[in-house]
Order: C-alpha cells, then structure tokens, then sequence
C-alpha cells in the first residue's frame, strides 16, 4: 500500500504587507487612498489617490525594539505625532529619531494598524474617503479607518537595521543615523535655472524645483529632459527631443498634456500620473501644457 504524503507549505502572515525595512505606498483599506505628504508644504500628512509620486513612498527604517521611522522619499520627513490628544493631525518633519517618530506595524490579518510610540494609531478622521483629509492620530481601535495596507515600492528596502545604504559614519544602530535627505534639497553646486529645472548628481537625474513635469528621453527618469512649470507651458519644444520614455511630476501638477504639434495643436495625449516606461508612446512631443 502506498503512502500519499501531502505537504502544507507554511503560511506567514505579514503585517498588511509589511515585512520589514524597505520603501512602500501605504494605501487605507477603508478608502484606498494612499498616505500622502502634501507637496505644498512638505509637511501636512493627506490622504490622496495613488500617483506613484515620491511624496507618497514611504522608507521603513529600523528603530529598534520592533518600532520603525517612516522618512519620505520626497525629503526624508519623518511620519511623527505632534502631541499625545486624540484628532491632532500627523506632521512629516524633519528627522530626529525621537519617540514621536517611532512607530509599531501591527498586524490585523490582511491589513495592519500603526501605532505611535505614544499609544495612538493612524487614523482618517469620520471614515471620510475624500482626497485631501488630513490624516491624524487617535486611541487605537481597530475599526477600518485605522487598517493599512503596504505595498512595496520597486528598489525597495536593501539595509538592515541601523545603517542603511543612506547612511555614512557614525550612524547609530538602531536610530537611523544621518540620512542623505538630511542635506540641502538640492545638490551641493546645483541650482536651478529660470525654468526651475536642475540636475541631481547624487540621483543621476533632472529634476524640476516647483510644480510642474518633467519629460526624459529615456525610460526610469533617464537621459536628456525637458521641464517645465505650472503655466510655463511650452509653445515649442527643441527639436533635438526627439521622444520620451518617461515622465516625472513635482509638487501639485496634476496632469501634461503632450501636442505633436507646435503651439498647441495637432493630435493630443494627457497623462495623469508618474510614468517610467512610456515605451508605448510613440509620438514626438512639440509643444506641452501643464495643470
């Protein structure tokens, strides 16, 4: 007689999708918007739809003792409580590594809760599922308007705890340590020009400093780029952009609208949203418009 052996695999259950440091979009499972930090100040924490921008990514840095920090990708603000009253809104500021910055991933099944070293968790204030609501912190209670879910942002992650592949000398197991967003904004002898547009030589990219898009020639925000801000649209774009592989917005620009024709006519396409592969465009953009 013949013995059938059946193999269960284990079954982990990972906080929400949280497995442990690496960047993520934190989307409620009550609206599904993400968690945002709002471009407008740098510092006000919303909730908004998904536009894969960097002020919706969030890096999970080791805080020691179970807690993480929470620094976002747009200048390494740190997720943090202002006080310990239920319905005081969340900040993103500066880093310091201190308890208001210190945050438990606690697991709820196919979600999970964070919780503030103060005891207080994430919460969207009513349940509302409106873009804009300012995020805050309240006595943790499980219901939905406090359950999270985290999705894994590609490149994510690839330090362990303490010293992260952003950190130089000196850092402090377990506190993060001294960050690269801890620097200026811009590059050491980078500014930007008229049109605001300036290249990174720490992230090997054009950037635009203000609202507004950026147009590059190649995929992943790559090679040669055209910039351009919030009502500086551009009648005619350099002939010697002669395609676009991807597109990149900053600040509160919402939307590009890309002619293949000078001042604005001929055929039009409009993007909504981040975009690194545009592989499937195969139009020359001549004249863009910015909203």
């Amino acid at each position: 007689m013949r013995t059938l052996l059946i193999f269960v695999p284990a079954v982990v259950l990972a906080q929400g999708g949280f497995s442990g440091p690496g960047r993520y979009e934190i989307r409620s499972q009550l609206s599904q918007k993400v968690l945002d930090m709002d471009r407008s100040d740098q510092r006000t924490v919303i909730q908004f739809d998904s536009r894969r921008t960097d002020n919706q990514v969030w890096e999970a840095i080791d805080a020691g003792g179970g807690a993480f920090f929470f620094r976002n990708t747009m200048n390494g603000n740190a997720l943090a409580v202002q006080n310990d009253r239920n319905s005081t809104p969340l900040v993103a500021e500066p880093f310091d590594g201190s308890p208001r910055q210190q945050w438990r991933v606690e697991n709820t099944g196919d979600s999970a809760v964070l919780v503030n070293a103060n005891g207080k968790a994430i919460d969207i204030p009513f349940g509302s599922k409106n873009n804009g609501v300012k995020i805050n912190s309240y006595n943790r209670n499980n219901e939905i308007n406090q359950r999270w879910q985290f999705t894994q942002v590609a490149g994510a992650g690839g330090f362990g705890r303490g010293r992260s592949r952003y950190e130089g000398a000196g850092s402090t197991e377990g506190r993060g340590g001294t960050s690269r967003y801890d620097t200026a904004a811009a590059p050491v002898g980078q500014r930007p020009d008229r049109d605001g547009m300036y290249y990174d030589d720490r992230d090997r990219t054009y950037k635009l400093d203000g609202n507004g898009v950026c147009l590059y020639r190649d995929r992943d925000f790559q090679g040669e780029a055209v910039c351009a801000r919030i009502g500086s649209d551009r009648s005619r774009v350099s002939a010697r952009f002669n395609g676009i592989g991807s597109v990149r917005f900053f600040g509160t620009a919402r939307a590009i609208q890309l002619f293949d024709r000078d001042d604005y006519r001929g055929n039009a396409i409009e993007i909504e949203r981040e975009e690194r592969d545009l592989r499937n465009y195969r139009g020359v953009p001549r004249s863009i418009r910015i909203y």
